[in-house]
């Protein structure tokens, strides 16, 4: 069977080992995550919480700290996107903000498969049903951690936009039921 994992974590390039690229990172179950993302938010005036989002799929990394970002709420609001009603199936781009390397990845249905256009180079199948049940369920445990740790964000973020994804995938379940 067909193993996804997708994790997110809170973190940001550690400078002290310029010119090698290290990511001083915690994941957002870990109870270190609340007080490493408050101080991100504070220092960045809550506009951006910076971080990876990891994507690993039958023990193959896809998304990992090299997809650093300067702001998790526009990954997960570009990766989230493929989850909503008006999502077409369409190519679609993931946003990994300040990281120039994976500007063009591109994430798209192609039936029963999610292809993830990494970079020119790398180009991954993710079985559809798996990828939508992982990503939705990672999806709602990184807006609780949001919520529930009552993060503060800025007006300007895209928090408010991440919320109401989050409300109306929570509303299309309860309509399933």
């Amino acid at each position: 069977m067909d193993k996804i994992k997708i994790e997110t974590f809170i973190g940001q390039q550690n400078h002290c080992t310029f010119p090698v690229f290290t990511v001083d990172s915690v994941s957002i179950k870990d109870p270190l995550a609340v007080e490493r993302a408050q101080k991100i938010l504070e220092e960045n005036e809550g506009d951006y919480l910076s971080g990876f989002v990891s994507l690993i799929f039958n023990d193959e990394i896809i998304f990992c700290e090299e997809q650093l970002t300067e702001c998790l709420l526009d990954t997960w609001s570009t990766l989230s996107y493929v989850l909503e009603s008006r999502y077409d199936g369409r190519g679609h781009r993931i946003v990994f903000l300040d990281n120039g390397k994976y500007f063009d990845t591109v994430i798209e249905n192609t039936g029963q498969y999610y292809r993830i256009q990494l970079d020119s180079s790398q180009e991954f199948l993710l079985p559809k049903e798996e990828f939508l049940n992982e990503l939705k369920k990672k999806f709602f445990e990184f807006v609780e951690f949001c919520k529930n740790e009552k993060l503060q964000f800025s007006e300007e973020s895209s928090y408010r936009g991440l919320l109401e994804t989050y409300e109306e995938l929570i509303q299309n379940e309860e309509k399933k039921i």
